[in-house]
C-alpha cells in the first residue's frame, strides 16, 4: 500500500515568515490552512531558542525548533525526544546540540585570545545592557539573544591576517568562523540543513506510514543548504529580486517578499501540490 503523503514545512524567519516589522500577519491565511490540514511547521533560524520560543507559542506550534543556524534542535516537552537530547526538567524543551556546545567554543576562542593575543570581544564578554546598546535590541530581546547554547557571535578587532590565523586554529578544533551581518559567528559543523534532516527523521520515526515531503522556505545565503535539503524549496525574494538560487530540488519563487510571499507560495502549493513551475514566480 502506498504511503500517505504529507507536507512538513520548515521555514526561516527574518524576511521570510516575518516582515520588516517582525510581523507574520500577512502569512496568517496560509498558517490557518496548514493548521487545518495538520501540517507541522518547523522554525529554522539563526535566532536563539529563547528568542524563538515566544514566537512558537504565539503561532500555536507544538513542533521542533531549529535554532542558532542548525546548532541545536529543540523538541517541546510531551512530544517525545530525539536520541542524544539534553533533558532538563527546568526547560520547556529537550535539546539536541547538533554542532558544538557554546562552552566548547568559548574555551577554544578565549584560550587563543589569551595565548596569542588576538583582539576580539563576543556576546559572552558583554552585559545585557552592553549587548542591547551594541545591537539596538531591547533589554529583554538582548537577554534572549545572549542566551546561546551552540554559537558565539564576536566582533573582530584585529587584522585580517590575524583573523585568518585565528580561524585556521579554530578549524583544527572543529570550529567554523562565519561572517554574519555585523558579527562573526563561531560554531560547530552543523547548519540549517542538518536541522532539516533531524526533524525529517523525527517525523519519519513518529509516523513511518507517512511519506513526508519537506517544504522549506528561505531568503538568504545561509538558507541555501536548508532549501537544497528539502523536497520543495521556496525562494522568498527581496525588494530587488531573488538573492539565492538553490540547486537540485524543485524550486518555487514566491511572488512577493517576506510574509506576503510566504503566504502566496504556501497557498498555491497546497492548492496544487504537483510539480510546480520552476521557471519563475507562482
Amino acid at each position: 500500500m502506498p504511503r500517505l503523503k504529507q507536507f512538513l514545512v520548515v521555514t526561516d524567519l527574518d524576511a521570510t515568515l516575518l516582515d520588516s516589522t517582525y510581523s507574520w500577519a500577512a502569512a496568517e491565511p496560509a498558517l490557518r490552512q496548514l493548521r487545518a490540514q495538520g501540517v507541522p511547521v518547523v522554525l529554522n533560524s539563526s535566532k536563539t531558542l529563547a528568542e524563538m520560543e515566544a514566537l512558537a507559542t504565539a503561532l500555536d506550534l507544538n513542533s521542533p525548533i531549529v535554532a542558532e543556524n542548525g546548532g541545536l534542535v529543540a523538541l517541546p516537552r510531551g512530544n517525545g525526544h530525539m536520541p542524544g537530547c539534553l533533558l532538563d526538567d527546568s526547560l520547556a524543551y529537550s535539546i539536541d546540540i547538533r554542532g558544538l556546545p557554546r562552552q566548547t567554543l568559548l574555551q577554544a576562542a578565549h584560550a587563543l585570545r589569551v595565548g596569542e593575543g588576538y583582539r576580539f570581544k563576543g556576546f559572552a564578554d558583554w552585559s545585557t545592557a552592553e549587548l542591547a546598546e551594541l545591537t539596538g535590541l531591547s533589554a529583554k530581546q538582548a537577554e534572549a539573544s545572549g542566551n546561546r547554547l551552540a554559537t558565539e557571535p564576536i566582533l573582530w578587532e584585529d587584522t585580517e591576517v590575524n583573523r585568518l590565523h585565528f580561524a585556521k586554529a579554530l578549524a583544527r578544533q572543529g570550529i567554523r568562523m562565519l561572517r554574519g551581518g555585523h558579527f562573526w559567528h563561531l560554531m560547530g559543523d552543523a547548519d540549517k540543513a542538518d536541522g532539516v534532516q533531524a526533524v525529517r527523521a523525527f517525523y519519519e520515526a513518529k509516523a513511518p506510514e507517512t511519506a513526508w515531503q519537506v517544504l522549506a522556505l528561505g531568503d538568504s545565503a545561509n538558507d541555501t543548504a536548508m532549501l537544497e535539503a528539502a523536497d520543495i524549496a521556496v525562494v522568498i525574494p527581496h525588494a530587488e529580486g531573488p538573492r539565492i538560487d538553490p540547486k537540485g530540488v524543485r524550486v518555487v519563487h514566491a511572488p512577493y517578499p517576506a510574509s506576503a510571499g510566504w503566504n502566496a507560495a504556501i497557498l498555491s502549493i497546497l492548492e496544487a501540490p504537483g510539480e510546480p513551475d520552476t521557471r519563475g514566480a507562482l
